[in-house]
């Protein structure tokens, strides 16, 4: 009996970890969402894009685009237009041109306008069709949303695994 598990576990093992590293998701991505949030001291900030679609998308063909709604507004104050490319299964990151060295070492964008704050919702779009809102447009909640290390002033949050779309409701609470 305890050969016969052994050799099942093996014939197991050898199939998942032959997988590639994204084949074990349960669904792919219809598109691009938000996986990292940075939000840190002065203009340390970045915000991490991630294709789980399963094809190369072109970021200024498809008119996607950052927007930014500072204290509560619910126009936005900032609109960052994104170019490039991003591959399958890969990230885009969007950093602030003054963040620190270790940030922009990983940006594929740098935008210098003023940045949002751990208390202004962001929005990612695709032309005028959202995907994903971090924070509640329209609202502002004081000095964040959430509490301790799952806020989001001066924290970095990162989705779970497995996460394949965004929350497209900016309406909702955060």
């Amino acid at each position: 009996m305890g050969r016969r598990f052994l050799v099942a576990f093996a014939a197991f093992a050898t199939v998942i970890l032959s997988l590639p590293a994204g084949a074990m998701h349960a669904r792919a991505a219809s598109d691009l969402f938000f996986s990292e949030y940075i939000e840190g001291t002065s203009n340390n900030k970045a915000l991490e894009i991630y294709n789980g679609t399963g094809a190369a998308i072109d970021l200024a063909a498809g008119a996607y685009n950052v927007q930014m709604y500072f204290n509560g507004a619910a126009t936005a104050g900032l609109t960052i237009n994104l170019t490039g490319t991003v591959a399958a299964g890969d990230v885009f990151v969007l950093a602030q041109s003054s963040a620190n060295g270790v940030i922009l070492a990983q940006a594929d964008q740098t935008n210098g306008a003023g940045w949002f704050n751990g208390d202004d919702a962001v929005v990612l779009r695709r032309g005028s069709t959202v995907l994903d809102v971090i924070g509640q447009v329209g609202v502002d909640p004081g000095s964040e949303w959430g509490t301790g290390l799952q806020s989001t002033a001066d924290n970095t949050l990162r989705r779970k695994a497995g996460t394949s779309a965004g929350d497209v409701n900016g309406a909702d609470a955060f």
